[in-house]
């Protein structure tokens, strides 16, 4: 080994421990209140101001520091509506203090909820929880849709149940749903945007990802859990972004993917904070 090496492998070995103390201790806890403002042009006049908060991919399996944390972030907030869109319960044992924490918020149109894949595994009971869901005055929406008024106007909060392990149904999703309706369209995974852009869905939430839960300087996410490739990662897709990845053009359909609150396999973060997002849609 010459000196060169002598000198550069401690200094590498050091810089490596500091990451990986950051990745597993610091930035998981550092989530981050991602706020936009989403032009909708189908959007009723009466609902410009309507507020979304969207929570996804908890993974919960406890009222931990990173839940605490949320909340501490989040008491302020007053959405219209609250979308989680998937993967709230890492297991069954998650229920609790999944409903416990929600109980915190008080959003003034309700909330609303769709399954990802974490509610098709692990023993969770699927009736269960949607029974539980409901008993805790939060909407589950499994390929099904509820109307939203404000005086003469209307808009439709769709779900789909999840994608990934192919229980989703955009059909029966959007069926009976007028054409010219606005459509808010829950959907856990990104991997169906073309067909949710086929069938006239205006903003669809989406999760999934976690951003690549890891990134590299330059380099970007590498691996993103999605169908789609690393280019499906995170945030929001509209015009030639989107258009880009499903091969035609999305109209007036646009897509926002989260980086979530949690994290799958090792719990890791590093250059892709954990996030809630609170939108703001704007009519025309």
């Amino acid at each position: 080994m010459n000196r060169l090496s002598e000198k550069i492998l401690p200094i590498f070995g050091c810089v490596s421990a500091l990451a990986l103390f950051y990745a597993s201790c610091v930035e998981p806890f550092l989530i981050e209140l991602t706020e936009k403002e989403i032009l909708c042009p189908r959007l009723p006049k009466s609902f410009d101001g309507f507020t979304v908060l969207q929570i996804s991919d908890i993974h919960m399996s406890k009222l931990g520091l990173r839940e605490r944390l949320m909340l501490r972030l989040l008491k302020d907030l007053s959405p219209s509506i609250i979308a989680y869109t998937g993967d709230l319960i890492h297991t069954e044992s998650g229920m609790a203090p999944f409903f416990k924490m929600a109980k915190s918020f008080n959003p003034s149109c309700g909330s609303y909820a769709v399954y990802g894949n974490s509610e098709h595994k692990n023993g969770v009971d699927q009736n269960r929880f949607a029974k539980s869901l409901a008993d805790n005055s939060i909407i589950p929406l499994l390929n099904s849709h509820i109307a939203l008024s404000n005086g003469t106007d209307t808009i439709e909060i769709c779900g789909t149940d999840d994608p990934v392990t192919s229980n989703d149904n955009l059909s029966e999703t959007f069926e009976g749903v007028p054409e010219n309706r606005f459509k808010l369209l829950l959907m856990h995974s990104p991997d169906n945007i073309a067909e949710a852009v086929f069938r006239g869905a205006d903003f669809v939430l989406s999760g999934h990802t976690h951003g690549g839960q890891v990134r590299f300087p330059i380099i970007g996410a590498k691996y993103t859990h999605s169908l789609l490739g690393s280019r499906m990662n995170s945030g929001l897709y509209s015009e030639k972004r989107l258009r880009s990845i499903i091969g035609r053009s999305p109209g007036a359909s646009q897509l926002y993917v989260s980086r979530g609150v949690g994290s799958s396999g090792l719990t890791l973060r590093f250059l892709c904070r954990p996030e809630v997002t609170l939108f703001t849609l704007r009519s025309l």
